[in-house]
């Protein structure tokens, strides 16, 4: 099992790295999505390199149907798959 700093810290790095140069400079697991940039098209590209990078699925229904305000949120939900998989 992975343990959830790595985790964390995993899921910082991909959303900095899909966000590119307008990533801030820190990414914080209270941050709000949307106001460090990730909008819909972004958040789907986030979530295709988490399940490659941690060899998990997310469900198309289960993405949509959580509520990822924050990053922790997102972080969460990797988390979830991963203890299911």
């Amino acid at each position: 099992m992975t343990p959830p700093e790595k985790v964390e810290s995993q899921v910082r790095e991909i959303i900095a790295s899909v966000l590119g140069s307008s990533a801030p400079s820190e990414i914080r697991l209270d941050d709000e999505l949307h106001e460090i940039g990730v909008e819909s098209l972004s958040i789907l590209a986030i979530v295709v390199r988490v399940e490659e990078e941690c060899g998990i699925k997310i469900g198309d229904s289960e993405l949509f149907e959580a509520s990822l305000k924050r990053v922790g949120d997102l972080v969460e939900l990797v988390q979830s798959n991963m203890a299911h998989s």
